[in-house]
């Protein structure tokens, strides 16, 4: 889109001579003064370059638009008398184009478009190109004009709507065209009264001539029916004549098909007797048969008891000496172990001894000391001996003789503590070994002995409660046979039906083998049953008369099943058709909720076709069946509610809804209720003989008395032999837990002893502390004393030579003595531990030979108890298999049972069918007779009343009047029934014999009443003549109806159509305009805008309402808004205005005077926000936070010297959008300062 680029102004209104002002390429430009400078006059001045009339522009003509000047003290001002306002646009594809507009002395306006003069419509259009609608002002907003805006009325809004949307220019030629219409219709309506004047006297003509018509149509229509009345009834005489015929023939059929059919089932009958007698045989002998292999299970299940007993005795004896074996063995390991300890310190022993005697023999062949030598010694241990060696020797004798005593004591412990070890373990070796095993084996023997008595007493029980189920179940049984028998004996004395019911159902029978399959369901009280025995009574006197009613499809069958019967005089019979039976709405949840002892009628019955539903509710109601006649009183006269029922007491007590009371029927029960016990008894028949099986079956298998006694014998003797065992095992318990008694007491004693050693051992340790310190106190003085000596003789100490002579030698000897000593113990322990391990090894060779013989009798067993299970196993799949065929077989003689049961009621009902036929053949005959005496009347009567009855074949002449011999005559005259309808070709009715009657006699009745007119055809061609003179004048005033409307409807549609584009896109761009005014950091949504049509089909004669809601405030009309509210409403709908068909620039004159800051900077935002390249905003406004928020400011300031306004200009893109204030150049300030 352009741009303006600036103006130039001559002389208009407030701006002498030429004055011009620059908007550059700025985008948002502010118009800025202070009041009085010639702000609005620059509006005026740009409203008048584009064409805007001067009525707008705040003067009265043109001429008030030129400057001029005030006549002051000294000088005067020469009026002007030519003003213009060029303008500088610049199109959007770069051209530019100066649009300029003068105003003469005469006070006309003159347009040129770049210096060339065009006319006003012109310069109108041009604009127009560029979306600057001059009329619609689309590009301005004067100074106030948001005040109007916001109080508009909605009329007024759809005019500056239908203004901005071009559809104004249709308004004229809308208003022409709805008058030319409504006259064309007013002359249309007047063409058509006095045409219908004249149609409504053609059509009483044309009635009288139709009368006419209708009497000759009448009499031919009245002889055509009284030829269809004999044609329906010949016609359905004679099918009826044929189907009689086939029926005979069928009849005739089936009574020798149901001959041939008795005299096979005879045969059948005897065949199925036979081999049920030979099946009964091999059942009993299979039966035997599963009774001897039974017995034959049973012994072998006794004789496998104890070999599984010993079996598993074994087993345990095998596992417990596997045990004992491994004891031994760790037994043995740990003598081993024991013995080679022993052994080793033996060595030991043996090498210190050895090393002993060499040391001294050595010392002794070493040390050869001269008599002087060993007198010297003496002399030097005198000297010793004075020198306290004395006294250290004797101390440490004393010392050294109670450690000997400890060390004497400490072996004698240490004796003791292995005996003690050595008897523990011989001890716990006798106790787990022998003893134990033993213990063992009798424990196992007992406990196998208890889970023989345990399994003994099990299979009793099982062979008990086996016996007791069978008593139950034959107890059972017997009770279920005797309510059966019983039962059968009550339904026996009513077996035989009354000669009502043989009649009803040989007519049902006959009506269901004449009429479709389907069409006729059956008598009620064979369809239903009642749902328990005990309301049966009470169900047959609920269902009363309609218990025996037959069950139909429609009312036309019912019909059909009356005339069969009456044609055949087969008795009476009431139906219930189910296509328009009426059955009284009830509520049965109420009808429950009564009482608990209540219950309605139809829930005590049950139907197997749902399709008899209807007659089911028809037949019962909404009765009320009770347990007794007190709840029925209850209900009826102690109920809170009037209750419109009839009930009806289990015994047959009833309760009418009059209130009258009827006695209970119970003596007449069985009689009443045996039409529902013929299928109860084939199925008690049947039962009989699947419970007398079952009896059998159960004697049979009920286990003997022997078997129970055979098993409480078997249980005595093991019992006998527990005493005798347990007591056996208490010694051995008892010897068990003294030996382990004598064990804890030696492990006490042993941890005794362990005690003394570990004192002994610590007294000794001091002891040597002690003798270490006496000995090298004596060593010291001995290195003193005797030094000089040992180095004489050379001798590495004194002790060497002591050893060999004096007291040391007695020690040696002692010393000897020990190493002896312990050498013999050691021997002598090892021999023991020796003889200790070879009876433990013998022990475990006797466990061993002891396991492989329990482990080949426990082999054998094994097998033998394998033999015997194969053995079972075999005599139960034997009993499997005769039971698979005694089954098999005992179904088959069922089968064969039922068979014969089933042949020797097929024999009674085939020979109660001959009979029923053989009289219904009878029955055939004699009507068919009937039939071909009625045929020959009705021909006879069309003869004598000279009917012309439509003929393919033959002459009713050929008929005589003579009664004999007429039979064949009137067959061989073969009639056209072409004239009948299908309808009355399905099935004869006396309805429809009436209906047709009834129509004759009423075409009859009128044709008495017609009186035909006959000058009606002369009068009926004169209107006729008038009415097609007006048909032209009719036809000519429908043509300009139609023309007009269709004219005024073209206008309204575009009309319309202008005004709704520009109705939607404001109407969808106002509420986001509005939002956007009216954000803030409290509400980032904003309010909320809308426009409502007050009219949908003519929107533009009619008003637009315009509904703007504040953010966070409640919606209000817009009368009730403030000053702001309705000017920030105001914007917003000229901004939705302006963006449909937008000019390239919007010019806007204060319109922030009535705003506060907040909603100033919303406005200034927007406006920066959608102001760029192609939309161009200028506003002219005395609010810092508007200007300052522009791309280019123009000022405009009041020179008083010459008392015209003038403009200066600034661009604002220069300086940084962060500083608040906009710091003036110095050549604007000056020039301000002149100002």
């Amino acid at each position: 889109m352009g741009k303006l680029l600036g103006l130039e102004l001559h002389n208009f209104k407030s701006y002498k001579g030429t004055a011009n002002v620059g908007f550059g390429d700025a985008n948002f430009t502010s118009i800025i003064g202070p009041n009085g400078a010639g702000k609005s006059n620059m509006m005026d001045a740009i409203s008048f370059v584009l064409g805007v009339q001067s009525f707008h522009l705040r003067s009265s003509g043109l001429k008030d638009l030129i400057y001029r000047g005030r006549i002051g003290e000294y000088e005067t001002t020469q009026n002007c008398d030519l003003a213009y306002v060029r303008a500088i646009y610049e199109k959007s594809n770069g051209e530019r184009m100066v649009l300029q507009r003068l105003i003469n002395a005469t006070g006309t306006s003159d347009y040129k478009i770049n210096d060339k003069s065009v006319t006003a419509l012109q310069y109108t259009m041009i604009l127009k190109e560029e979306n600057i609608l001059v009329k619609a002002r689309n590009f301005l907003v004067f100074q106030g004009d948001i005040e109007n805006v916001a109080s508009q009325e909605p009329k007024q809004l759809a005019n500056l709507i239908e203004t901005i949307s071009g559809s104004a220019q249709y308004a004229a030629d809308y208003d022409t065209l709805l008058e030319e219409k409504n006259k064309a219709v007013e002359l249309h309506a007047e063409v058509f009264s006095r045409k219908r004047n004249l149609t409504t006297e053609s059509k009483q003509y044309k009635e009288q001539m139709r009368e006419r018509e209708i009497f000759e149509e009448k009499l031919s229509e009245r002889n055509k029916y009284i030829k269809i009345l004999h044609l329906y009834k010949l016609f359905h005489n004679e099918r009826k004549h044929f189907k009689i015929k086939a029926d005979v023939r069928s009849v005739s059929e089936r009574v020798l098909n149901h001959r041939r059919n008795l005299a096979a089932s005879e045969v059948a009958f005897k065949n199925l007797a036979a081999e049920t007698s030979a099946q009964e045989l091999q059942v009993k002998k299979l039966e035997q048969s599963i009774a001897d292999l039974r017995q034959r299970m049973e012994e072998a299940k006794r004789g496998l008891l104890p070999s599984q007993s010993s079996k598993k005795l074994l087993g345990n004896k095998i596992a417990f000496t596997k045990k004992k074996i491994d004891d031994l063995e760790n037994d043995i390991r740990a003598q081993s172990d024991q013995e080679e300890s022993l052994k080793t310190k033996l060595r030991d022993t043996e090498a210190n001894y050895a090393a002993f005697s060499r040391k001294f023999a050595e010392l002794e062949q070493q040390i050869n000391i001269p008599k002087e030598g060993v007198n010297e010694y003496e002399a030097l241990r005198g000297q010793y001996l004075t020198d306290s060696g004395s006294q250290l020797e004797s101390d440490l004798a004393i010392v050294n003789a109670d450690r000997e005593s400890l060390e004497i004591s400490l072996k004698d412990l240490q004796l003791q503590r292995e005996q003690s070890a050595s008897r523990v373990l011989e001890l716990e070796s006798k106790a787990h070994v022998n003893l134990g095993l033993t213990l063992h084996d009798l424990n196992a023997r007992i406990q196998d002995i208890d889970l023989m008595i345990s399994a003994k007493w099990k299979e009793k029980e099982a062979l008990q409660k086996r016996q007791e189920v069978a008593s139950f179940k034959m107890l059972e049984f017997n009770s279920e046979l005797k309510d059966v028998l019983s039962r059968l004996e009550e339904l026996s004395s009513d077996e035989k039906e009354t000669k009502k019911q043989r009649e009803l159902r040989d007519n049902v029978a006959m009506l269901r083998s004449v009429l479709p399959e389907g069409s006729i369901k059956g008598l009620l009280y064979d369809l239903v049953q009642a749902t328990q025995r005990k309301y049966e009574l009470a169900l047959l006197t609920v269902l009363g008369a309609d218990y025996d009613s037959i069950v139909v499809d429609t009312t036309a069958t019912a019909h059909k099943c009356i005339d069969i019967l009456k044609e055949r005089r087969a008795g009476l019979a009431s139906f219930i058709p189910l296509n328009s039976v009426v059955n009284e709405p009830m509520n049965l949840n109420y009808l429950r909720s009564l009482h608990e002892e209540a219950r309605p009628a139809i829930d005590v019955v049950k139907y197997d076709d749902p399709t008899i539903e209807r007659a089911v509710q028809y037949a019962a109601g909404n009765a009320i069946i009770v347990e007794n006649l007190d709840v029925a009183r209850e209900l009826k006269w102690n109920f809170h509610e009037v209750i419109l029922c009839k009930f009806v007491s289990i015994d047959g007590s009833v309760i009418h809804k009059s209130g009258l009371m009827t006695g209970g029927q119970q003596e007449k029960r069985a009689g009443a209720t045996a039409r529902w016990g013929k299928n109860e008894m084939n199925q008690l028949l049947k039962r009989k003989d699947e419970i007398a099986s079952a009896l059998e079956r159960i004697a049979k298998e009920r286990p003997s008395a022997i078997e129970t006694n055979s098993l409480t014998e078997e249980i005595s003797q093991l019992e006998a032999l527990k005493p005798s065992l347990r007591s056996q095992a208490a010694v051995l318990e008892r010897q068990i837990f003294e030996a382990n008694q004598e064990v804890a007491f030696l492990k006490e004693c042993e941890q005794e002893i362990d005690d003394k050693v570990r004192r002994k051992q610590e007294d000794l340790g001091a002891l040597k502390s002690e003798i270490e310190s006496y000995e090298s106190q004596i060593q010291e003085l001995k290195r003193r004393i005797y030094s000089n000596f040992c180095d004489k003789y050379g001798l590495s100490s004194i002790s060497d030579y002591e050893l060999t002579h004096g007291t040391a030698l007695r020690g040696r000897v002692r010393e000897k003595t020990e190493f002896e000593k312990s050498i013999t113990s050691l021997k002598n322990q090892i021999s023991f531990h020796e003889e200790r391990r070879n009876e433990t090894i013998a022990r475990k060779e006797r466990l061993e030979n002891d396991i492989a013989r329990s482990t080949s009798d426990f082999k054998r067993l094994h097998d033998e108890i394998k033999k015997a299970e194969e053995k079972l196993h075999r005599i139960e799949q034997d009993i499997e298999e005769e039971l698979i065929n005694r089954s098999v077989l005992v179904e088959a003689l069922q089968t064969k049972m039922r068979e014969a049961s089933i042949k020797e009621s097929e024999m009674k009902e085939i020979e109660y069918e001959v009979k029923n036929l053989t009289r219904e053949l009878g029955h055939f005959e004699e009507t068919l007779l009937k039939v071909d005496a009625d045929r020959y009347n009705m021909i006879k009567n069309c003869k004598i009343e000279d009917i012309d009855l439509p003929l393919e074949d033959g002459f009713l002449d050929a008929i005589s009047l003579d009664v004999e011999n007429t039979s064949h005559a009137v067959y061989q005259v073969h009639i056209d029934y072409s004239l009948l309808e299908s309808r009355l070709k399905d099935s004869y009715s006396v309805r429809t014999e009436a209906e047709i009657r009834a129509k004759i006699e009423n075409m009859e009745n009128e044709l008495h009443t017609l009186t035909p007119n006959a000058k009606a055809l002369e009068r009926l061609q004169e209107v006729d003549q008038k009415l097609k003179e007006f048909d032209r004048e009719f036809s000519k005033a429908k043509h300009n109806v139609n023309r007009s409307t269709s004219k005024f409807n073209e206008v309204r549609d575009k009309r319309k159509e202008l005004f709704m584009d520009a109705f939607n896109h404001i109407s969808d761009r106002i509420d986001k305009v509005y939002k956007s005014l009216t954000s803030s950091t409290t509400s980032s949504l904003g309010g909320s805008a809308y426009l409502t049509l007050e009219d949908d089909e003519e929107p533009f004669s009619a008003g637009i309402k315009y509904h703007a809601m504040p953010p966070l405030k409640r919606f209000r009309d817009m009368e009730l808004l403030s000053g702001g509210e309705k000017t920030m409403a105001a914007l917003a709908l000229l901004f939705a205005i302006h963006s449909y068909h937008p000019s390239p620039f919007f010019v806007l004159d204060e319109i922030d005077a009535s705003l506060d800051n907040g909603n100033v900077k919303k406005i200034a935002r927007y406006i920066k926000e959608n102001s760029g390249p192609g939309f161009q905003f200028i506003v002219i406004s005395l609010k810092s936070t508007m200007f300052e928020n522009s791309e280019a400011l123009v000022g405009i300031y009041r020179d008083q010297r010459e008392n015209c306004s003038k403009t200066i200009g600034l661009d604002l893109r220069q300086y940084p959008e962060e500083q608040e204030k906009i710091a003036i150049p110095e050549s604007h300030q000056i020039a301000a300062a002149e100002t």
